[in-house]
């Protein structure tokens, strides 16, 4: 951080420690993903050589069960990072102007995820309507046609930019938005430490923020 760099308010900070959870939930999930169709991959290639499973149908269904819960963790974890930087980006925008444009824009964009906070606390409405059923959810999350019975590829199980979060707003075009927003608060308040040569930004690596009480604050 450059030695003269303005002290940012508290709301660019914050906003700042939530986009970031953002992008590192949506990169989690994606991650998991790959685990995934690895998992599933697996089973398939027993198929194809008509090898004995290294697991049990029992063993697969708990480990893909286990896949899926993660995959919904960081999916929730998004969505409550993303909910929570609108309130801090009104904020924002309220105190300097300049952020004004980017703030509005931002708050548009993600204004479909306000309509998921109900379904999120309390699934027992759709959990009854699926039986809780892993096949509904990939189809609510567009990984596999809506009209599908089931997953008839390993390959659909790959999480990527078309991801319906919440069913409601595309991966992809989200953390894009989550991304350009956070660099341009880091462009006027130089909020990251620099890294060594040759290496990359460490997530939550916020200048000024103490990240051991930022997940008290909201």
């Amino acid at each position: 951080m450059i030695a003269y760099a303005p002290r940012a308010p508290l709301a660019v900070y914050m906003l700042a420690d939530h986009l970031d959870g953002a992008l590192a939930a949506g990169e989690d999930l994606i991650a998991r993903g790959t685990d995934w169709r690895t998992l599933a991959d697996a089973v398939v290639d027993d198929i194809a050589s008509e090898a004995t499973p290294k697991d049990s149908p029992a063993h697969f269904a708990s480990q893909q069960r286990t896949i899926a819960e993660d995959v919904r963790t960081f999916e929730l974890m998004l969505i409550a990072r993303v909910l929570q930087a609108r309130e801090h980006a009104r904020s924002l925008a309220d105190i300097d102007t300049r952020f004004a444009p980017i703030a509005n824009l931002f708050a548009s964009g993600t204004s479909l995820l306000l309509d998921a906070v109900q379904d999120c606390a309390d699934a027992r409405g759709i959990d009854f309507d699926t039986g809780d059923c892993l096949t509904a959810y990939v189809r609510g999350r567009g990984m596999i046609a809506p009209g599908a019975s089931g997953v008839t590829a390993s390959v659909q199980l790959t999480i990527d930019d078309n991801f319906l979060v919440a069913q409601r707003v595309t991966l992809g075009p989200l953390l894009d938005m989550v991304a350009a927003f956070l660099d341009a608060l880091d462009s006027q308040y130089d909020l990251f430490v620099e890294p060594p040569r040759g290496k990359e930004r460490v997530r939550g690596s916020i200048v000024g923020l103490d990240t051991s009480e930022s997940m008290t604050l909201s």
